[in-house]
């Protein structure tokens, strides 16, 4: 063998050594790697963080035990709960489900919404107090003030279910430590003294710990990051699947499945403690820019008003429907009756002048000025 054949078996050889170097290291990084820090395996089998999370609250199958912690009586969710805020009003809740049935039919807006909607654009969903309701104010509709006790809001109008995704925001202003805030959507006749996702068919953020509670305390089916004072939570509505995402300052965080695909959902909001929250239907430019440029807003910002009517024109108007036909006016004066400039010419220049005392005390007048 020459010197040639050598080189060229040797340039093969490296080659193949090359690729099962390459090879190697790929089966390395898709298995997982030690992290540098010592704390465990960054992915692969091991997993994520997310991934060991689920392995803890979920089935050895990876799915969410939903189904029998729905089913749960109030007694066995009771003691599941014993100890954690979500304890109180658990049983109140279930009662106030049911007395007071859900709508989860599918549907639109209402015609009459529709025309709301179209003379006040975005500003027409507003958040209302209801009678239950203790200690909540609500300014210009968007503006709510918790100060104590769980309580939720639920807005006036339920989202149109019309495009792929609306979106709205929600700015902690004011947040008093150990506050906890959840933020999401629900069918109506939702409990009002009852945190968003703690009920059935609801689903919420909560600020607190940073997870997504579905329709139960125990049914927790993401975990994010919490969120504090001066953050802006986000929630969007997928109608057609049915899917709600949540993000925080402009970047989504979470994800949660329902089966709520074209029902009627309505944004909520709530709190158990003092804090002010700024609600952003889509009035003002969001956080998060995608759903400006792909205006996930409920409605356009402003609505289109009608004008006026106009003065000095009886024509298609209702209140001068029964006044006197237009011949008994003037057409140069209008609304001026007939002869009303003669007598007022006629009284003025024909009425006696009386001096005006300016002083009564001296008895002086313009005379003697």
């Amino acid at each position: 063998m020459n010197e040639t054949s050598v080189g060229v078996v040797a340039a093969v050889c490296v080659c193949i050594a090359i690729t099962a170097a390459g090879v190697g290291l790929r089966v390395w990084f898709a298995r997982g790697r030690p992290s540098l820090c010592g704390c465990g395996w960054r992915s692969g089998r091991r997993g994520s963080w997310w991934q060991q999370y689920q392995q803890h609250s979920s089935n050895k199958d990876g799915s969410r035990d939903s189904e029998s912690v729905q089913g749960l009586s109030i007694e066995s969710a009771l003691d599941k709960l014993e100890g954690t805020a979500a304890q109180q009003n658990y049983a109140y809740a279930c009662q106030y489900a049911e007395a007071h049935p859900i709508d989860d039919s599918t549907g639109l807006l209402s015609s009459s919404d529709l025309e709301l909607i179209a003379e006040h654009g975005a500003d027409a969903w507003r958040f209302v107090a209801d009678e239950d309701n203790v200690g909540v104010s609500v300014r210009d509709g968007t503006e709510v003030d918790f100060t104590g006790g769980e309580q939720s809001l639920v807005a006036n109008l339920q989202f149109p279910n019309e495009q792929r995704v609306y979106y709205y925001e929600v700015r902690l202003t004011r947040l008093a430590p150990g506050t906890n805030v959840a933020v999401g959507v629900a069918m109506r006749s939702y409990p009002p003294l009852r945190l968003a996702g703690w009920a059935r068919n609801s689903v919420g953020y909560h600020t607190c710990d940073g997870c997504v509670y579905h329709s139960h305390p125990l049914d927790i089916c993401r975990k994010t990051r919490p969120a504090q004072t001066s953050d802006t939570l986000g929630v969007g509505w997928r109608p057609r699947s049915g899917k709600a995402f949540f993000a925080i300052n402009g970047v989504i965080v979470g994800h949660a499945r329902t089966p709520w695909a074209q029902k009627r959902l309505y944004p909520i909001v709530s709190a158990d403690g003092p804090c002010s929250l700024s609600v952003n239907m889509g009035t003002r430019a969001f956080v998060l820019s995608h759903a400006n440029m792909r205006y996930w807003a409920v409605a356009p910002p402003e609505g289109q008003r009608p004008p006026p009517p106009l003065y000095h024109c009886a024509s298609e108007s209702l209140l001068l429907a029964t006044s006197p036909p237009s011949s008994v006016y003037s057409s140069s004066t209008h609304d001026i009756p007939p002869g009303y400039d003669d007598a007022h010419h006629q009284h003025f220049h024909s009425a006696p002048h009386s001096v005006i005392d300016v002083n009564p005390g001296t008895g002086r007048n313009l005379d003697s000025i």
